[in-house]
């Protein structure tokens, strides 16, 4: 006989007692509905946007046997308005139809012997001989049909300052025969280049200074021949870019904008109505030896980020992420995760290691990215994250490889919970930098909440909730968005 308890509250555990021993499972989700809105300077008059439906669904089961051995799994089911795929088939191309078909249904013929002439049973023919390929009835065929495009290169590219431009350079459009047509030692006048701006020896510098101040170089291109492919090309006596500092400059040379990777592609459908997904599976074995853990979503590692900083060091995985963690001395737990994907060498392999060591209220954690497996000293990336804890106050900060670095705290004070994040972020090529920071601070008095909040460009935000007790009622409004929310959110 078995017995089931079922507990009422935001989580319904399902505990199924049988001879064989226990298993858990448990149950949660939510449903939320609701409406946007528009604001301020994107919306003069309140404006209703888009309603939004969002429905998820989380099953973990788990069970311990009389040795101690503990294992289970769990996935996560939600509502998606749009799908993202990668049609590669296994030759390598890309279509947005895969069909599929079982093999011929019967065999007809009507067959002689050659060697005596007498009948052939055709009920005893399996398959037939045709264009040097043996054709059955068992051989199911595949199509593919509505080929998917792929990307090609999109360079553009910007020349400004006093150049030489040579004979035949045509701006604005083919009838032009204006503008910088044989320019020599002046500024360059502004407009779109169509023919004779590049040559194959300096590629987009069109010897625009004979200083060689125009120069640039692209990977992967050899001496004497840098030429950019299937490139726009403007002109102008100057150009203007931002700075990392979010300041602008005027400025002469040349600047360009490497194209797309084909590789990278991938789709999207939107489809008509939400469908149902499941994401984020996962198996582990927890024993005296540590945890195995397999699972298909992101490993972030044991530091947690903060403003941006403390992800360098993470997995985005393209196929099945295996994690072993140890137990170690001193509250010290150490780990290694791969990412195992379809068609990876031990050289290609994803891999980072780390670990956490707790010490009480202070806890502390790496995390390592390896270049490559074969080559333990390949360090790619790091982060490198500690916290600590001391009744309603909470600290943590992070740092990463990148140079970034995150600090936040929490405290609850009479009633009210205050929290702020800072953080410092920009030291990669080609990114901003500054000082990022926001402040909200909560409240909460007979099923009431209330939340507010500020930013580094004091842009506020404002929300107020009603929970009547697994059904919650909210509204919201973001400056910086210029709108909010209007919903209600069921949770069991």
């Amino acid at each position: 006989m078995k017995k089931f308890l079922i507990a009422g509250s935001s989580l319904a555990a399902v505990a199924a007692a049988g001879s064989a021993g226990a298993v858990d499972v448990t149950l949660g989700g939510s449903i939320n509905m609701g409406v946007e809105f528009g604001l301020g300077k994107a919306a003069n008059d309140l404006q209703i946007g888009d309603a939004y439906n969002e429905v998820s669904l989380s099953i973990a089961a788990a069970h311990t046997t009389d040795g101690g051995l503990s294992f289970g799994g769990g996935f996560t089911m939600g509502t998606a308005a749009e799908i993202k795929f990668n049609p590669y088939t296994g030759g390598g191309g890309k279509h947005a139809i895969k069909a599929t078909v079982d093999g011929r249904t019967d065999i007809l013929a009507n067959l002689w012997n050659v060697s005596g002439g007498g009948s052939v049973d055709v009920d005893d023919v399996v398959s037939v001989k045709i264009n040097s390929a043996w054709n059955g009835i068992d051989t199911t065929m595949t199509a593919y049909s509505v080929a998917m495009p792929t990307f090609k290169s999109s360079n553009i590219c910007k020349i400004a300052g006093r150049g030489n431009a040579p004979a035949g350079l045509l701006l604005s459009s083919v009838n032009d025969t204006d503008g910088n047509d044989g320019v020599t030692g002046a500024y360059l006048a502004a407009g779109q280049a169509f023919n004779g701006l590049m040559n194959s020896t300096q590629g987009a510098s069109a010897n625009v200074n004979a200083t060689g101040k125009g120069v640039v170089t692209f990977p992967n291109s050899v001496a004497g021949n840098n030429t950019v492919t299937s490139a726009a090309v403007f002109a102008g006596p100057f150009m203007e870019v931002m700075m990392a500092s979010s300041e602008t400059k005027m400025v002469v040379g040349v600047a360009c904008l490497e194209g797309t990777e084909a590789t990278d592609t991938a789709f999207y459908m939107d489809n008509a109505s939400k469908v149902m997904t499941v994401s984020n599976a996962s198996i582990y074995i927890d024993g005296g030896f540590g945890r195995l853990s397999l699972q298909s979503s992101d490993y972030a590692g044991g530091v947690s980020a903060i403003a941006g900083a403390g992800d360098a060091a993470d997995i985005d995985p393209d196929g099945l992420v295996v994690i072993a963690q140890g137990l170690g001395i001193l509250g010290a737990n150490p780990y290694l995760a791969v990412d195992l994907a379809r068609g990876n060498s031990l050289g290609d392999l994803e891999v980072i290691t780390g670990g956490t060591i707790d010490l009480g209220g202070l806890s502390a954690s790496i995390d390592v990215a390896l270049d490559n497996p074969t080559d333990v000293f390949g360090v790619s990336s790091w982060d490198l994250g500690a916290t600590y804890a001391l009744g309603d106050l909470a600290l943590a900060f992070a740092t990463d490889s990148s140079t970034d670095w995150g600090l936040s705290a929490s405290m609850a004070i009479a009633g009210f919970g205050v929290s702020t994040t800072f953080g410092s972020s920009g030291a990669d090529p080609h990114t901003k930098s500054g000082i990022t920071y926001s402040v909200s601070a909560t409240t909460a008095l007979n099923g009431f909440g209330l939340a507010l909040g500020f930013d580094q460009d004091l842009e506020p935000t404002v929300g107020v909730s009603y929970d009547l007790g697994g059904l919650v009622l909210s509204a919201g409004y973001d400056a910086a968005d210029k709108g909010g929310k209007l919903g209600a959110t069921l949770s069991f």
